[in-house]
């Protein structure tokens, strides 16, 4: 079996909302698990356009005249398209809004504003060849709110406090 060879070109994105992101952490549960650190990612449609045809020139200049070339998007069930960024075998950095590294406790979670920086990736083995995201580093500009059951219950009452707790023998 051939070695993929493989062409980088350097990227840097707009902003996007990221779907699905697996960048605290690589994708280790589901049907779908890898092991890699990914994220899917939307952007306003001009933005889209732009990125689509930087990706697809990349394509082209590698693969000129060749059919079944991979391209590293799909469509939504919204109707927008999704960018697909993948790790092959690294963790992105990953940095807050101000360029400070981000602590290794925070979940980038879906919907989320990041900017990605990183490779575009035009490869080839055998009869496949294709183009792929490849992130190296992430910017969070807003981390999306998860569920806090803790602040569920809202503000606390006069009621029993753990920490007046005397170690009892």
């Amino acid at each position: 079996m051939a070695d993929k060879k493989f062409k980088y070109v350097p990227f840097v994105t707009e902003v996007m909302t990221a779907r699905y992101p697996k960048l605290s952490e690589p994708d280790t549960m589901g049907e779908y698990a890898d092991g890699k650190y990914k994220t899917e990612a939307t952007a306003a449609p001009d933005y889209t356009w732009r990125f689509q045809e930087t990706i697809q020139g990349v394509a082209e200049a590698y693969f000129a005249g060749k059919k079944g070339v991979h391209l590293p998007w799909k469509e939504t069930k919204e109707g927008n398209i999704a960018f697909n960024f993948k790790s092959p075998s690294k963790r992105p950095e990953l940095f807050d809004a101000k360029g400070n590294t981000l602590k290794t406790c925070v979940a980038i979670r879906s919907g989320s504003l990041i900017r990605i920086s990183g490779v575009i990736a035009a490869w080839e083995k055998g009869l496949k060849r294709g183009v792929s995201l490849w992130p190296d580093a992430v910017r969070v500009i807003k981390l999306a709110e998860g569920f806090d059951a803790r602040r569920a219950f809202g503000p606390p009452e006069d009621g029993f406090d753990g920490t007046d707790q005397k170690a009892r023998a």
